[in-house]
Parts: C-alpha cells; sequence; structure tokens
C-alpha cells in the first residue's frame, strides 16, 4: 500500500511533486518472523530488561521471545483501515505544510499489532522501519482520533530519524544536542539500569547543562528506579517501568556518574516544556514532531512554542 502526498507549487510552469509512502499491515507470521528478527535489539537488553518485561525475576532471553511471539496478533479489517485513516492524516497534514521530501524510508513501514505485554503494555514502539501497535491504541482511532493521529506521527518519527542521520541531527540541534555517531559506554553499576528502548538505537549525543554551577556535556538517558524484585514486593504484578523510572543526566567526562533532571536548574529549557516525556531527545522530539503535524502551530497551547515554530521551520525546508 502507498499514500501520495501532493504538494503543489504556484508556478504553473512547475509540475505537482508527489512523495510516496509505502506501508502495510502485517500478517500474524509476518509480524512475529519481523519481531523476533530483531536479534540485535534483544541481544542489547540487560537482566533487568528481561526481568522487568516478563514480570519475574531470573527470567530468560528465550522466555521473552516467546512472549513477544505469542503477542502478535492479526489486524482486523476495521484495524487496518484505521492505520490507513492515520498514515493518511498525518500525510494530509504534511501536504498542507508544504512538506514534501521527507526522508521516509523507500520500502514498506510495516505496522504490526500485538497485546504490547513484549513492552510493558505501551501504546506503541518502533524497530528499524517496523511500527508495533496495540489494541488499546487501535481503539482510539474512534473514540480519540487526534490522540491516535499524534502516536502514529510520533513513531513515524522514529523511522524518519533510523532512515535519515542528516535529518536526525537537525532535528536533535533544535533542542541543543549534537550527535557525535558514536556510542557513549556507560559504567556497569549505570549500564544495568539503563531501561533499553527500541526506539532509541543509538545513546551517541549530549546537550549542555549546568551541573552544580558548572556548565558540562550531558547525556540523557532513563534508568529504572527499582529492580522488577523490588519494585513487585511494593506494588506486585501491577508494577510498571513506567513508574519506577528517572530521567537522569550523565557527563560525558564522567560516565560512572549520573543527576537526576530534577536537580538541574537549566534542564527544561534546554529540552522545552511541551512534554514530559524525557527518557531520550528522541522520545522528547518524537513528541514534539508529532504536535508540530497533527496541531501546527496555532492547533494547541504549547508551554515552549518556539520550539513547535522551528521544528515547523525546519520541515518546510524538505518541500
Amino acid at each position: 500500500m502507498c499514500v501520495l502526498v501532493s504538494c503543489r507549487n504556484d508556478e504553473k510552469d512547475n509540475p505537482v511533486r508527489t512523495v510516496v509512502i509505502n506501508y502495510h499491515c502485517a500478517t500474524l507470521g509476518e509480524g512475529q518472523q519481523l519481531l523476533l528478527g530483531n536479534s540485535e535489539y534483544h541481544n542489547s537488553l540487560t537482566q533487568n530488561d528481561i526481568d522487568w518485561r516478563m514480570k519475574k525475576t531470573g527470567a530468560t532471553l528465550d522466555e521473552l521471545k516467546a512472549l513477544a511471539k505469542a503477542s502478535v496478533r492479526e489486524f482486523s479489517e476495521a484495524e487496518k483501515a484505521a492505520i490507513a485513516k492515520g498514515v493518511d492524516y498525518v500525510k494530509q497534514r504534511l501536504e498542507t505544510m508544504g512538506v514534501c521530501s521527507l526522508p521516509f524510508p523507500s520500502e514498506d513501514i510495516v505496522f504490526v499489532k500485538t497485546t504490547m505485554a513484549e513492552e510493558g503494555y505501551s501504546a506503541a514502539y518502533t524497530h528499524k522501519t517496523e511500527i508495533y501497535v496495540g489494541e488499546k491504541l487501535l481503539k482510539l482511532a474512534e473514540s480519540n482520533p487526534s490522540r491516535f493521529y499524534q502516536t502514529i506521527a510520533h513513531e513515524m518519527f522514529h523511522c524518519l530519524t533510523r532512515n535519515s542521520p542528516s535529518f536526525r541531527s537537525r532535528m536533535y540541534s533544535l533542542i541543543g544536542f549534537t550527535v557525535t555517531g558514536t556510542d557513549y559506554v556507560f559504567s556497569p553499576a549505570i549500564g544495568k539500569m539503563i531501561i533499553t528502548n527500541p526506539d532509541v538505537e543509538h545513546i551517541d549525543n549530549y546537550a549542555t547543562f549546568t551541573i552544580d554551577g558548572v556548565k558540562r556535556k550531558c547525556v540523557l538517558i532513563v534508568l529504572y528506579s527499582k529492580t522488577w524484585e523490588e519494585a513487585s514486593a511494593e506494588e506486585g504484578k501491577d508494577a510498571s517501568f513506567f513508574k519506577f523510572n528517572q530521567s537522569v543526566l550523565v557527563p560525558v567526562d564522567a560516565l560512572d556518574t549520573y543527576y537526576p533532571v530534577s536537580k538541574v536548574p537549566d534542564f527544561w529549557d534546554v529540552v522545552g516544556r511541551n512534554t514530559d516525556y524525557v527518557f531520550a531527545p528522541e522520545e522528547c522530539l518524537a513528541d514534539n514532531f508529532a504536535f508540530a503535524v497533527v496541531y501546527g502551530i496555532d492547533g494547541r497551547e504549547y508551554k515552549t512554542p518556539q520550539l513547535i515554530a522551528d521544528i515547523i521551520a525546519l520541515l518546510k525546508e524538505y518541500k
């Protein structure tokens, strides 16, 4: 399936330009094959990652893979129509903005339906050019369309940044982050507590923040605040890492030390205040990209409107 977006030029001499976005909804078998084929991601998971996803201490990667395979579902025809509507809406918004050449992948973006048990019951997530969606999100297509469109745009942002390092670097620079191209290696104590996020393939960027009165280059990451064993002792099987987490800054010259963002006075001045989803620059920007595309500058109130304006200006360079 493809979506054609036409960006018309006022000049009569210039032809109508179109951009083709290829996508399809995976069958059960294709979805299972794609999900289990992400071996690089699975092999990067820590014991904490596996325990939290399996909701038990000492779980194995094989158990998680089995859960992931069992979580994949077939799309109903109505759900396929919802995906088509969501993609079409995002593309229509881009057309209205005059954005015709964003670096979408040439191959199909593949939507896969799962229960989301394999990723802590998140609404959606991505691997490569694959967008995984849950039933809860699909139901929003009818009950809360704008939220549904926003999530589709958010996940498509991850496909864009993976496909184009240049686009990724330009977007990251809007909130002061520099992409180095080399992943940082943290101390074992920090590394084992990092929440591995399928949407964040590389932790290779930094921005400058004020730490104890001194400007320092820091990496933004998110950590588990407790192990599964500790959290489940408090809240039982309902414990979620979306509650037991903390966003922190790690100085690039001290990769064994971290500072909670709540202790950094200029943190929100750097990343903006439009979203609280600041697990990583990638997630912060995906939200802001989605806001810019779905709502524009005037479609909702923003605490940091300049960031939305900057994103729109950058997108319009992709005429």
